[in-house]
């Protein structure tokens, strides 16, 4: 691809008022429509704590103890004594502790939560920019543009990116290191992937996409030589690592094991073994473990149609970043699958061909999103 031939990515005066505008009704809905059923459906204690415990839950927890304590030396917590944090990358925790440095609450957990929450909002808010930016780089129509910004504030899964998650600082660096492959700027590509690898440790995996980008960019033969921009594709595919294997060093000094971040995921139940029985489980179980097997043939269904579609790069890391976690859970896929720059690719294509279905696909996504919303804030085990 010649860099001059490079379509403009500039993102309007008018198309930063729709962002701003969809950021906040969408938040604004959420919070509103989420924290409300709490109070409507749900009684007993998860029903009496007070705001910030409830919109930070789930994994926001282990933030704010990485935040509050550091990472643990031994195992323990959960009902078993045997879960620690070093299953969660340093990032999210990183930067909620920044914020919390805004804000004095007479309990000092209060700032941690609500600068994970801050953290993941303004996360969520980048993330809008470079999704449409890279639509505008793959040449979507406007319309399909304008309605990727909704979908993404109402998806179905947004809940997390109001609670202090690394969902939308996730997907806002992953599709930073597309964006900018497609483009050809390995500086951008490296510092990205890097950050990408430090939220959430499937990162280190976008070294596979980068490649097949750069192949695609210079040729095979560019790399053999060692041509000036394939020696560039090569140094960013080092440094992306870079950061995760430091957190790996650090484990070992600080708790003996590298591999600590995936060894303590027995803690969840969590144990490598293949894909296909978690599928068949789920069928056999029925109830939420259905939906779970459901949405994630969904999700390998769409995988199937980027590759159709020759999106190779994209099917590629979406792949990983499902199969990695279905060889060990149901759990949580749905979560997994719409916290990928790729899985919002997928539908989108579905939309640039058939674009009346843009109107009930945004209707089934907002429903869906308040649902969530509402399981999640009530603490209710499917959201997770």
């Amino acid at each position: 691809m010649n860099t001059i031939s490079l379509p403009s990515i500039k993102i309007s005066k008018q198309e930063w008022l729709m962002l701003i505008f969809a950021m906040v009704v969408s938040r604004t809905v959420i919070y509103c429509l989420g924290l409300w059923g709490v109070t409507e459906f749900t009684s007993g204690h998860y029903a009496e704590q007070p705001l910030l415990q409830t919109i930070c839950r789930f994994d926001c927890v282990w933030f704010y103890r990485i935040i509050q304590d550091g990472y643990d030396l031994v195992p323990q917590w959960l009902s078993q004594k045997n879960a620690a944090n070093w299953a969660f990358m340093p990032l999210q925790p990183f930067l909620g502790w920044i914020f919390s440095k805004f804000f004095s609450f007479e309990n000092p957990i209060n700032n941690a939560r609500l600068g994970l929450v801050i953290a993941s909002n303004l996360a969520f808010l980048i993330s809008l920019p470079m999704i449409l930016m890279a639509l505008k780089q793959l040449r979507f129509s406007k319309g399909t543009q304008y309605a990727a910004i909704w979908l993404l504030c109402f998806s179905p899964y947004t809940v997390y990116s109001t609670a202090g998650y690394t969902e939308p600082l996730f997907i806002a660096f992953v599709t930073g290191v597309f964006l900018f492959s497609y483009r050809q700027q390995w500086a951008w590509v490296a510092i990205l992937g890097l950050l990408a690898a430090i939220t959430r440790n499937l990162g280190v995996f976008l070294v596979f996409p980068v490649l097949i980008i750069a192949i695609q960019h210079y040729g095979v033969n560019s790399f053999l030589r060692l041509k000036t921009p394939a020696v560039k594709v090569i140094a960013a595919i080092w440094i992306i690592p870079f950061g995760f294997f430091t957190y790996m060093a650090y484990l070992y000094f600080h708790v003996g094991d590298a591999l600590a971040f995936g060894h303590i995921q027995i803690a969840w139940g969590r144990q490598l073994t293949n894909p296909f029985h978690w599928i068949m489980f789920g069928f056999e179980k029925g109830g939420p473990k259905l939906y779970l097997a459901i949405v994630a043939l969904l999700s390998f269904a769409l995988n199937i149609y980027l590759v159709v579609r020759k999106y190779y790069a994209e099917a590629l890391f979406m792949f990983i970043c499902l199969v990695l976690p279905l060889s060990s859970n149901l759990n949580a896929m749905p979560r997994y699958a719409f916290g990928l720059y790729p899985t919002f690719l997928g539908l989108l294509l579905i939309i640039e061909r058939y674009p009346f279905i843009k109107t009930p696909m945004l209707c089934v996504f907002s429903s869906a999103s308040t649902f969530i919303a509402i399981g999640f804030y009530s603490h209710m085990m499917f959201t997770v």
